[in-house]
């Protein structure tokens, strides 16, 4: 026996980690909001996180107990740590705003909130896809997700240009440079998860 089923449901667990790494970005976008203090999102953040742990924590238990994986096991263990990665940047991002006192929000860390929460969406539609087998059709997210980094590499650029261009107290701007830089890193994360599924699709499509 080699366990339960949902124990070793990998494509499942990976779905259940997009969903929770989704539900961590877009609950990130809401704490960037004009009306919103950003760090009543810490905690919360903090409990989307952990779960992500726990997700990542069954995968690896699940990879353990069984010899035959539905994708090669390297696979879904990069997956599932890089995945792991963007949800941890998140979680980063926010902490930022409480250790390094930022009281406010602008308009570059709401755009970054979206490229976050439109990048994770198409990592679950992504894995869905995986899936169901229906590899060619993943390339066509994998593509959006290396255009929304593109966009964060602009946001910080843009951002930091910003800092410079207009700048205020030097600890002001140090705090901006770098939440921009951490946010930016994050959308990387993403991009590593893209690359990922690219080789997968180049191998079993």
């Amino acid at each position: 026996m080699f366990g339960k089923k949902e124990e070793t449901d990998f494509f499942q667990l990976l779905i259940q980690a997009a969903e929770n790494t989704l539900q961590g970005a877009q609950m990130f976008q809401e704490a960037m909001s004009e009306d919103k203090l950003p760090t009543d999102f810490l905690q919360p953040l903090k409990e989307i996180e952990a779960k992500g742990d726990a997700i990542v924590h069954r995968i690896f238990k699940g990879l353990n107990k069984v010899f035959i994986t539905p994708i090669d096991r390297e696979d879904i263990m990069e997956l599932a740590t890089k995945l792991d990665d963007v949800l941890d940047g998140i979680e980063a991002s926010i902490a930022r705003f409480d250790y390094l006192n930022i009281g406010f929000t602008n308009e570059f860390m709401r755009d970054f909130s979206r490229v976050l929460v439109d990048s994770c969406r198409q990592i679950l539609d992504s894995f869905q896809l995986l899936a169901q087998k229906k590899y060619a059709r993943i390339t066509e997210h994998t593509v959006q997700i290396n255009r929304l980094e593109n966009e964060g590499d602009r946001l910080m650029r843009e951002g930091i240009r910003e800092i410079f261009t207009h700048p205020k107290d030097p600890y002001h701007d140090f705090k901006l440079k770098e939440l921009y830089e951490r946010l930016e890193e994050t959308t990387d994360c993403c991009e590593d998860v893209a690359d990922i599924l690219d080789s997968i699709v180049l191998r079993y499509s």
